[in-house]
């Protein structure tokens, strides 16, 4: 009889031990998933373009042009590869017959490194740009091919809410029909800082 009872007990000590490993195990991975940055990304915030338009001695290449930038990441694999949208303005208004007004919208990849709740990031992004004719008499054409490519760091102040500084690369195309002019927007250099909500 103590033998059988033994032998029934041994069964129910596997499966309540087994029970109660599985369960600190489960624990342990939620504890970490909650204490985890959430991969998807939402920013918005200032950009500046740091060489833009200008048509002073036939040389359009100049500084000083502010705007927005807004982006999202989607992520891809785990929370270091995802896919990014980025859409941005840039305007110039101190001149009143040099208005120029000049768009992105790019898409691409970013690899991410997370140390405790900031981020690290590179990305390398392509799409077009537009720029609104008024800007430059005899151009050729307003909507081109961009590329972009940058890094920057989200420090984390909570899970979700982080803030991004940034650096980009743009290059772009814009031609006019001017033959003593010809490429008028060409490898500029973007910063942006602002708000990043992680979700």
């Amino acid at each position: 009889m103590h033998r059988k009872f033994s032998l029934l007990l041994l069964p129910m000590a596997i499966l309540l031990c087994s029970a109660v490993l599985d369960a600190q195990v489960h624990r342990s991975i939620e504890g970490r998933r909650a204490r985890r940055t959430p991969d998807f990304e939402l920013y918005g915030g200032y950009s500046y373009v740091l060489h833009s338009l200008d048509h002073t001695n036939q040389n359009l290449v100049a500084s000083g042009m502010n705007g927005w930038d807004a982006s999202m990441k989607v992520p891809i694999i785990g929370s270091w590869l995802g896919f990014k949208g980025d859409v941005s303005g840039s305007y110039r208004n101190d001149n009143p017959n040099f208005s120029p007004k000049a768009y992105f919208f790019l898409f691409g990849p970013q690899v991410s490194l997370h140390v405790g709740r900031s981020t690290l990031f590179a990305h390398g992004m392509i799409g077009s740009a537009h720029l609104n004719q008024e800007a430059i008499p005899d151009l050729r054409s307003d909507n081109v091919i961009a590329v972009a490519a940058g890094a920057g760091l989200d420090a984390g102040f909570s899970r979700h809410w982080a803030w991004r500084v940034t650096g980009d690369l743009y290059n772009t195309d814009f031609h006019s029909t001017d033959k003593n002019v010809n490429e008028i927007l060409n490898s500029n250099g973007r910063i942006c800082t602002g708000p990043v909500f992680r979700f």
